[in-house]
């Protein structure tokens, strides 16, 4: 069956405009996942998804391979389960209707059987009664649930949304929970931890026990974030139990929150959280590093580590930007 003339010509529009650069989107399946990560469609039996830097591509099976298998993730002549792909342009021939897995994607119905992906660009979402893409602010895009696990192969990871120190893997369809080692934030795009400076968490988790407990809890007080030098929190007093909310806060830069005084110190005073970046908000080149024994050093680029660096034998003395002979002896980097 033959679509419109004018839906052929809105599909052309579409189409045309995805091949602009699109951006990474909260609602991408792929944000879940590592780079390469292959994905099978969810939407259709038809398609595959290949995550690109947290970007989902979509490529449309051989004609004599038709179907993407979930179970081999391999493009197959037949398969022989397809609940997980179920998508049905029965009664939208000629017509667009929502991808499930993001926003921003869409199929046009090319006949009964032949959905055919689409992206909108940039920030904008398919809408399915407009038939066409739209703002983020007129968009009344839902997405549908599903089975994360049996769209990927065995041993994937995936993102923890809210908690940077979690992530999740599919072992043997079941998704399950791990953390990071102390000190370490998931990288969703690399699917490995790293030392928290080297990854951007979006939002701070609140740390265990961040305002006390239920028997000792906290109150009207700044704790750190265990995140970062700058940062903390600050537990109001909410009675007889800890505050469920603290309000996230950073000292000013050149300056690193001191746990025990609770207050906004000079760095070189303050032994920052295990894996937190000691160029953040210093207006320096040259900082000190957190290496015991004070004769380490970093070079910093735009609030960021670019370079560890040692100086043998001498000490490093952050004032004079120069490796030394006489012993340092800063709070951040002195031998226990």
């Amino acid at each position: 069956m033959k679509a419109p003339v004018a839906a052929q010509m809105l599909m052309f529009l579409l189409v045309g405009l995805t091949s602009s650069t699109i951006l990474p989107d909260t609602d991408d399946i792929c944000r879940l996942f590592p780079d390469k990560t292959e994905v099978a469609d969810p939407s259709s039996c038809n398609h595959y998804i290949t995550c690109n830097n947290s970007v989902s591509e979509y490529t449309r099976c051989a004609t004599s391979t038709p179907y993407f298998d979930n179970s081999t993730m391999k493009c197959t002549k037949t398969l022989s389960d397809d609940r997980h792909c179920q998508l049905s342009c029965l009664e939208h021939v000629g017509r667009f209707i929502s991808d499930k897995t993001t926003c921003k994607g869409y199929y046009f119905c090319q006949d009964e059987t032949t959905p055919i992906h689409g992206i909108c660009p940039n920030d904008l979402h398919f809408d399915f009664q407009a038939q066409s893409c739209v703002y983020k602010s007129k968009s009344k895009c839902t997405l549908s649930s599903f089975d994360i696990c049996s769209v990927v192969k065995t041993d994937t990871k995936v993102a923890h949304e809210s908690d940077c120190r979690k992530y999740y893997q599919c072992t043997k369809r079941v998704l399950t929970l791990k953390n990071c080692a102390s000190g370490q934030y998931y990288n969703s795009t690399a699917g490995a931890c790293y030392e928290k400076w080297k990854v951007n968490c979006p939002k701070i988790p609140f740390p265990d026990n961040v305002c006390g407990t239920v028997k000792t809890p906290l109150k009207n007080k700044f704790v750190t974030d265990d995140a970062t030098c700058r940062g903390y929190f600050y537990c109001a007093d909410k009675g007889s139990i800890p505050d469920p909310a603290p309000v996230w806060g950073q000292c000013k830069n050149d300056t690193f929150f001191d746990t025990t005084t609770s207050s906004c110190a000079s760095p070189l005073n303050v032994k920052c959280p295990t894996g937190a970046d000691r160029c953040e908000g210093r207006s320096l080149t040259f900082v000190s590093g957190s290496e015991t024994g004070c004769r380490q050093y970093l070079r910093c680029q735009n609030g960021k580590t670019e370079e560890e660096k040692s100086c043998g034998n001498y000490f490093f003395d952050e004032n004079l930007t120069a490796c030394i002979s006489t012993p340092i002896t800063y709070t951040s980097c002195v031998r226990k």
